[in-house]
C-alpha cells in the first residue's frame, strides 16, 4: 500500500500532516506529502511543487492552483499511489473529476477550514465528494453546522504523545506571578481587526508584555501600528522553527486566540487553542465559537464579546486555583483523546486497504 498525503500549500503550514505521517510510520505503511512550497522556506521532504508565488488576501490565484493541479495528477500517476488523503475542500473540488474517475471510494477528505466549498455549486460538489469519498475528518465540531450530514471522524491538531505526557503534569510556578503576565499570539498571524483590539486593551500597561511570534500579513500591519502609537510592550519575532514553540509558549502566562466573528473562526479549533491546554496556558478567545464554548463549559480561559476590560479579566483569571485549572485542562484532553482514537482506528483500516 502507498499512499499520497495531498497539501493545498506548505508544510509549514500544515501540521496536521504529521498526525497521518506518525500514524502511517507507526504502521510501516509507504506514504508521501505532495506539497506547494509556495515561499520556498520549506525543508526538502516529500514531492514539492516549487513555484513561487506572491499571495494576495492568503490565497493564490487560480491560475496558479491549476498549475499545481495538474502536477498533483502527473506525479500521483507516476508514483503509483493507491490511496490518498486529500486536505482542505479546495483541494477536493479541484481534484474531484480526477478522484473520481481514479480514486472513488479510495480517498480521504481531511478537513480543517471553511473554504470555497462554503459557494453556491461548489457546496454541491463537496457534498458529493463526501459522499464518494472513504471517509471524511474534521478537526472540530463545530464544522458540524455548515457541512453534510454525514458521518465525520474528529482529529484534533495535537500530537498524541505530547498530550499523554502532559496530563498531570503541574506546573509549580502555577500561574505566574500577577505582575508579569504575558500575552502570547503565535503562529500563522493574518488578522489585524482582533489582535489590534488585543493590543489597544493591554498598550503601555505596567506588568503586561504581548508577543507576536510568527508569520503573516496581520504582524505587518500590527508592529506598523505599534510604531506609530509608540506601543513599547509589544514585541514581534518572525519565523521560527517548530521545535522552539514549545519554549515561546512555557514562558508565556495566557495564549492570545481572540479571532473576530467570522464563521470560519467561530467554528474552528486551532493549533493555539491546543497548546493552551497541553501547556496549561489560559487561553483568551471570542464569546459564543466553538473556543469560547469549550472555553467556557471547562474554564480554561476568558471568552470575550470584545477587549475593552480584557485586563481586569486576566488578572481576575489567575487569581483562581492553579491546579483545579490544571485538572480541567486534563479533563478536555482526556476527552480529545477517545475522539482521537477512534481517528486513528480509521486511518489504519484505511491504510490496511
Amino acid at each position: 500500500m502507498k499512499i499520497g498525503l495531498i497539501l493545498p500549500g506548505t508544510i509549514w503550514y500544515a501540521p496536521y500532516v504529521r498526525i497521518y505521517t506518525r500514524i502511517l510510520q507507526e504502521n510501516n505503511v509507504e506514504h508521501q506529502i505532495i506539497s506547494w512550497n509556495r515561499d520556498g522556506k520549506d525543508a526538502k521532504e516529500g514531492i514539492q511543487y516549487e513555484e513561487n508565488i506572491h499571495v494576495n488576501n492568503g490565497s493564490a490565484s487560480f491560475s496558479a492552483y491549476r498549475r499545481y493541479i495538474a502536477f498533483i495528477k502527473k506525479v500521483v500517476k507516476e508514483n503509483g499511489f493507491d490511496r490518498l488523503i486529500v486536505f482542505g475542500p479546495q483541494m477536493t473540488c479541484l481534484l474531484s473529476s480526477f478522484l473520481m474517475r481514479k480514486f472513488k471510494g479510495r480517498f480521504v477528505i481531511d478537513y480543517r477550514d471553511l473554504s470555497i466549498e462554503q459557494k453556491p455549486g461548489l457546496r454541491q460538489l463537496f457534498a458529493l465528494m463526501t459522499k464518494v469519498s472513504y471517509a471524511n475528518v474534521i478537526s472540530s465540531p463545530g464544522f458540524r453546522r455548515c457541512l453534510p450530514k454525514r458521518e465525520y471522524y474528529l482529529s484534533h491538531n495535537f500530537d498524541v504523545d505530547a498530550v499523554k505526557k502532559t496530563i498531570g503534569l503541574r506546573d509549580a510556578k502555577g500561574f505566574g506571578s500577577s505582575d508579569n503576565i504575558d500575552v502570547l499570539t503565535i503562529g500563522g498571524i493574518r488578522d489585524f481587526s482582533s489582535n489590534v483590539e488585543v493590543v489597544k486593551a493591554l498598550a503601555n500597561e505596567n506588568g503586561f508584555t504581548v508577543r507576536f511570534v510568527g508569520r503573516g500579513g496581520g504582524a505587518t500591519q500590527l508592529a506598523a501600528y505599534c510604531d506609530e502609537h509608540k506601543i513599547v510592550n509589544v514585541s514581534f519575532e518572525g519565523f521560527y522553527q517548530k521545535h522552539e514553540e514549545a519554549g515561546y509558549v512555557q514562558s508565556s502566562t495566557f495564549m492570545n486566540i481572540f479571532y473576530p466573528r467570522v464563521i470560519t473562526h467561530d467554528t474552528a479549533l486551532s493549533n493555539r487553542f491546543y497548546n493552551s491546554l497541553i501547556y496549561r496556558k489560559p487561553m483568551i478567545v471570542t464569546k459564543d465559537t466553538i473556543q469560547g464554548d469549550y472555553a467556557e463549559k471547562y474554564n480554561v480561559g476568558v471568552a470575550l464579546v470584545d477587549c475593552s476590560d480584557l485586563k481586569n479579566a486576566l488578572k481576575t483569571f489567575i487569581q483562581q486555583d492553579y491546579n483545579a485549572y490544571a485538572e480541567r485542562c486534563d479533563n478536555l484532553l482526556h476527552e480529545f483523546l477517545q475522539d482521537q482514537e477512534r481517528f486513528e482506528k480509521l486511518v489504519c483500516e484505511f491504510a490496511r486497504g
